[in-house]
């Protein structure tokens, strides 16, 4: 009996132990003594500005964001690669600690997810092949819009679809929307200022171009799961740091050249 009454004892002991280890609660030690939180965040490295894997290394411009900030504030970040349209749902399931890739701050997210300040100002274009008949909005109707999935793009593509009596075409990936339109599939696509802008400078978007205004005036936030409040707070005074000590200007002018 008194075997058996120790071993109830340390299951508890160990069940308990393991219950108040979250992913914000991985704990490291660097080679200088200090430690680090680990944080799984998620991104989408679909290319461009923003994010790409190349021979398993993550890069861009919401990369060297998010490691600048975790440097800073004594996190580590453990990178994983997702659909764009997984990732919100990840965040209110808990699979992940956070997550940046250009993700705009809508008040629907925001009821299940934290956001942090804004980072970066974007907006949607509408972008079109050289010579096509569409000079704005107003001439959408009976076109095939093109968005990605999970996208303020896509709420606007069908925003417009109804108003103007066009047609809306779906695909998952950011560099086949381009290709759609430049191969005559869909008429106009609808995405982001900056990974237009970003598309057009690498000679990607061959063939294409912006009309109209912008349709939109959007904030991208770096997200953060609900039940990490003191990753927020860290993450918002790292962005303010980054900000003030000129390392954000230094990114951006990297990454956009402005």
């Amino acid at each position: 009996m008194k075997h058996t009454w120790k071993v109830v004892a340390l299951s508890s002991v160990l069940a308990l132990a393991l219950t108040g280890c979250g992913k914000a609660d991985s704990i490291k030690v660097g080679q200088d003594g200090q430690k680090t939180h680990k944080l799984v965040f998620a991104t989408t490295a679909d290319g461009g500005a923003f994010g790409n894997l190349e021979n398993g290394k993550f890069t861009g411009f919401d990369i060297d964001v998010v490691e600048s900030i975790a440097k800073k504030e004594g996190y580590t970040i453990e990178w994983k690669d997702m659909k764009f349209d997984g990732i919100i749902p990840s965040l209110k399931t808990k699979q992940i600690d956070g997550a940046a890739a250009a993700i705009t701050i809508r008040d629907d997210r925001k009821a299940v997810t934290n956001f942090t300040d804004s980072y970066f100002e974007s907006g949607l274009v509408l972008v079109v092949k050289d010579g096509s008949s569409i000079k704005d909005v107003s001439d959408l109707k009976g076109k095939t819009i093109v968005a990605k999935n999970g996208t303020s793009g896509l709420e606007k593509a069908n925003e417009l679809a109804k108003k103007y009596g066009a047609k809306v075409k779906i695909l998952e990936d950011e560099p086949t929307l381009y290709l759609d339109v430049q191969n005559g599939q869909s008429d106009a696509l609808i995405n982001d200022y900056p990974f237009v802008a970003d598309k057009m400078k690498s000679g990607t978007a061959k063939g294409l171009k912006i009309v109209g205004e912008r349709l939109t005036g959007e904030d991208y936030g770096i997200a953060i799961a609900k039940n990490e409040p003191k990753v927020l707070k860290d993450f918002n005074e790292g962005l303010k740091e980054l900000k003030e000590d000129g390392t954000y200007d230094k990114l951006h002018k990297q990454y956009f050249g402005e």
